[in-house]
């Protein structure tokens, strides 16, 4: 394969999935890492001359407004970005001929369900945030079709940020001495190192259409909180508290467990996310 069929552009590449993807991608496609400073995703005109200069592929986009308590607070913006962002990005892909990897979420889904939401199953987004992400990829399909996959993970956390929950978890328990997490919200925690390589394996199967890719098992965040903490062998008192009374601009769904048979059928399979965190953990945290 050319160079020029082996390129890749990356939106975010300075978030936390956005580093993993580029040293994933490094290793053998051209990638071209931008960022806000270089690429501003609500700007048509520069959307679409940075994308035409580049002639990428492929563009795996990664840049979103992730605050879901400000995005609660500022709803059009958040739909600013993660909706139209969106819309400028794939259509500026459309002209150019390149497939579009977007990063989604499991805040799509309600959390009514009481088991593994499937990619088939209808999102019914509770909070602006998902509101904002499930447009972007409405946008998507409707303007690329079979040339997008659709990425939906859940509580991502890696090397590439010190504001995620491990990180939040451990600076709490070390200076406060104790801890309070919520017992009723269950998801799966998902390594951004691992969603990238198995983001790369999709595409080297020339996937298309929603996929979900998360580290298998599911955790409470109370759950995950135990893991942290016994991890690092700290002892402090771990209280579970309830959804409702944790006071917080956006309302999540209590349930957002992903079903990942789609990708297991076609061989992609993320470890367990206890394994995943005990490597996080003892390889970057101290």
């Amino acid at each position: 394969m050319s160079k020029d069929k082996n390129k890749v552009l990356i939106t975010g590449a300075g978030g936390q999935l956005g580093q993993e993807i580029v040293k994933v991608f490094g290793k053998d496609w051209v990638v071209i890492p931008t960022d806000n400073h270089n690429l501003d995703i609500t700007d048509e005109k520069h959307v679409q001359k940075v994308l035409t200069k580049e002639k990428p592929n492929l563009i795996i986009h990664c840049a979103a407004w992730t605050n879901v308590d400000a995005a609660a607070e500022s709803s059009d913006l958040a739909m600013k970005v993660n909706g139209e962002g969106t819309k400028i990005i794939c259509e500026a892909a459309k002209s150019i001929g390149a497939t579009v990897v977007y990063i989604s979420t499991n805040e799509v889904f309600d959390g009514k369900k009481k088991t593994p939401y499937t990619e088939e199953d209808k999102p019914n987004p509770i909070n602006p945030y998902g509101l904002s992400k499930l447009a972007g990829e409405e946008y998507c399909q409707e303007l690329l079709g079979s040339s997008c996959i659709i990425i939906r993970s859940s509580w991502l956390y890696g090397p590439g940020s010190k504001n995620n929950f491990p990180n939040k978890i451990l600076k709490r328990a070390r200076e406060q001495g104790f801890l309070k997490v919520v017992d009723d919200e269950v998801s799966t925690p998902t390594y951004t190192s691992d969603l990238a390589r198995a983001i790369k394996e999709l595409v080297s199967k020339k996937a298309n259409g929603i996929f979900n890719l998360v580290n298998e098992g599911k955790a409470s965040r109370h759950d995950w909180a135990k893991e942290i903490i016994n991890d690092k062998k700290i002892v402090v008192p771990i209280t579970p508290m309830k959804l409702e009374d944790y006071p917080r601009p956006s309302k999540p769904p209590k349930y957002s467990t992903l079903s990942t048979e789609k990708a297991k059928k076609i061989g992609i399979t993320l470890r367990n996310w206890k394994d995943a965190c005990r490597e996080y953990l003892d390889n970057y945290l101290k």
